[in-house]
């Protein structure tokens, strides 16, 4: 698991698993069938999950069928919880989310990710005028000398 996750490595699994878990008929549902759903490898989604606890609630029931555990939207679970349900199974089906929180879920989503991006350009300036100035540095002493 990464120490610090990045989202904009991680955008199409990130959309494609807030979108999933937020319209289907499951809750929570295992990475297995996860990967299955959405034809994603099962290691992207296990390394999402794990990665991005703000988003992803691991549950403590397994599946019977793959012992892989439970994951949820952290925002569902907590919707359930309020109502009382905490009954995370395979069989376990509930309305989807409703769509102003996938909309702002996907929009975290979005932003995050290109916030990132734009903090690694940002960055990458300082060194590319560092370059460009050492670069005409050593051009001019070589100007100079000749």
């Amino acid at each position: 698991m990464s120490q610090n996750p990045k989202y904009s490595e991680h955008q199409e699994s990130l959309i494609a698993l807030v979108t999933h878990l937020s319209m289907s008929s499951w809750s929570a549902r295992t990475p297995s069938n996860l990967a299955k759903a959405l034809s994603i490898d099962k290691d992207e989604i296990e390394v999402v999950l794990s990665s991005f606890k703000g988003l992803f609630r691991k549950s403590k029931n397994k599946s019977k069928k793959t012992a892989d555990y439970f994951y949820s939207l952290q925002i569902r679970h907590a919707k359930q919880w309020l109502n009382e349900t905490d009954d995370e199974n395979e069989d376990s089906k509930k309305p989807p989310l409703e769509v102003e929180y996938l909309t702002k879920l996907l929009d975290f989503v979005i932003f995050k990710a290109a916030e990132e991006r734009r903090n690694k350009i940002a960055q990458l300036g300082p060194w590319i005028i560092a370059i460009a100035s050492l670069i005409v540095a050593v051009l001019a002493i070589v100007v100079k000398s000749s």
